[in-house]
């Protein structure tokens, strides 16, 4: 078999499988590249004399065409054939060096890549991937995903309209450890900005539309963070990882990250939601059964007990679009509490939803009518119908391996979940809990996922393979489109 048929199918591969963070780009997403050192054109060489026997036409092995530079961007059947910027981490470079039984193509009879030709590809990869004319891909990107990869501190950026890592975010390129583990993040509502704790850097920072890291401050063991859409503040509460952290939460004024910390009173605040229009920020303690409502106008707050024999553990809230009904998952007793926020001083649910194992962080529909949360003992997501509050669909699939995070895209199209990965020991319960990356690159076995689920099908439609540890999830907060049931 030659060369050509080789790494056309390694190229494929790369396209099929790991869609991953990496570094970050420093500086503004240029739009067009300057002063390249590789030319498209020489690119483009390469893939006609080794890649394009397979790789060309409706028949292109995996859905991967390389006659275009069009065509190699729009990626394979799974995904994204390269990551602008971090050629280390696009997998067209990882099947040709990496490759369990390869490096690709020899696995399949082909003869390896020259070392100059994996440069080649590496150095016009790390340049944005140009065209001919210099444009990079996706620099005018619009709706994005950010997933934190909480054990290589990095951030993997995605976008909402093909489903593909599109860029990466390395935490360590400014100055954060390799275990600063960031958790969670939170999104401007025009996405000119967004924000990510990093619990063992105790620090969150703020980076602009294009990666830049605009501001950062210190904050003991951050966890959630929550955006009040109508007002100045992010809010951050206290990680699960922190097992005795200030009695506080954090107010920060957007503009210019100025940090206030605000007592709450209950031990460990984690779960945290703010009330769009009023502003009112909720949080929740992991060691005991109690809701704190902070009202910032005049910084009271108030705590509620909630009923109940064993400890609940509250893990994440989330509010409906208008701002009528928050709901709250807990890990211990697996449930969904819906409170009614009009009843603003009665915490107590008006309705509970049993659920399965350990439900996570919740997320609404843009209409208000569905909540989906992924179970981290279960390895499923919960699909929740808000007019009967009833459990009305339970998702399983490939690609849930302790689910974590939740999202949605703005068009409420698809819900966005991800998963840890992680290996468990045999007397977890979660022990076997766990996903196989498409392709044996030695190093990956622990991926971590973001499975995109269709919401009318209520199927999994795509499995995005990031890196480590897939943690929290953020992107712009959809505005309500339809009335919400009352």
């Amino acid at each position: 078999m030659k060369p050509t048929f080789s790494f056309v199918i390694c190229i494929s591969f790369l396209a099929s499988a790991l869609a991953a963070g990496g570094c970050a780009m420093p500086g503004a997403t240029p739009v067009y590249g300057a002063g390249l050192a590789i030319q498209y054109v020489d690119v483009q060489r390469l893939f006609h004399e080794k890649c394009t026997s397979c790789h060309t036409g409706a028949e292109a092995a995996r859905g991967l065409r390389l006659d275009s530079w069009g065509a190699l961007i729009a990626g394979s059947d799974h995904g994204e054939a390269v990551i602008p910027f971090d050629a280390a981490r696009s997998l067209m470079v990882e099947l040709t060096t990496k490759l369990v039984g390869g490096p690709h193509p020899t696995e399949v009879g082909g003869g390896t890549l020259s070392d100059t030709e994996v440069a080649l590809l590496s150095e016009w990869i790390d340049e944005g991937a140009p065209s001919a004319t210099g444009e990079i891909p996706f620099a005018d990107a619009q709706h994005l995903l950010y997933a934190a990869n909480q054990s290589v501190a990095l951030v993997s950026v995605i976008d909402l309209e093909t489903n593909q890592v599109i860029r990466t975010v390395d935490l360590q390129e400014y100055g954060l450890p390799q275990n600063a583990s960031p958790h969670h993040i939170a999104v401007e509502p025009d996405g000119s900005h967004w924000y990510v704790s990093a619990i063992a850097a105790n620090q969150i920072l703020k980076f602009d539309r294009y990666n830049n890291l605009a501001e950062r401050i210190d904050f003991v063991r951050p966890g959630l963070l929550a955006l009040d859409p109508d007002g100045e503040n992010l809010y951050a509460a206290r990680s699960m990882a922190a097992v005795s952290p200030p009695q506080a939460i954090g107010v920060i004024r957007r503009s210019d990250m100025t940090l206030e910390e605000v007592g709450v009173f209950l031990p460990r605040p984690h779960a945290l939601a703010v009330r769009p229009g009023t502003g009112t920020v909720y949080t929740a303690s992991l060691a005991v059964n109690q809701i704190a409502s902070f009202y910032p106008e005049d910084e009271a707050v108030e705590l509620d007990e909630l009923e109940g024999d064993r400890q609940h553990t509250l893990v994440g809230f989330a509010v409906s679009p208008n701002g009528r009904w928050m709901v709250g998952t807990t890990e211990l007793t697996a449930s969904v509490f819906v409170f009614d926020l009009d009843r603003e001083l009665d915490m107590t649910p008006v309705d509970t939803i049993a659920v399965n194992a350990a439900p996570w962080y919740p997320v609404f529909t843009p209409d208000g009518r569905r909540v989906y949360v992924g179970n981290n003992r279960d390895n499923t997501v919960n699909v929740l119908d808000m007019e009967t509050r009833t459990l009305a669909k339970v998702i399983e699939g490939n690609g849930l391996a302790q689910p974590h995070g939740a999202a949605v895209s703005p068009d409420g199209r698809f819900v966005y979940v991800s998963s840890r990965n992680l290996e468990l020991g045999e007397d977890d319960g979660r022990s076997g809990h766990t996903y196989k990356p498409r392709y044996d690159l030695g190093d990956n076995t622990r991926a971590g996922t973001v499975v995109v689920i269709d919401t009318k099908s209520q199927e999994i439609v795509k499995v995005i393979e990031i890196e480590g540890y897939g943690s929290g999830l953020g992107a712009a907060a959809p505005r309500l489109r339809t009335a919400v049931p009352n």
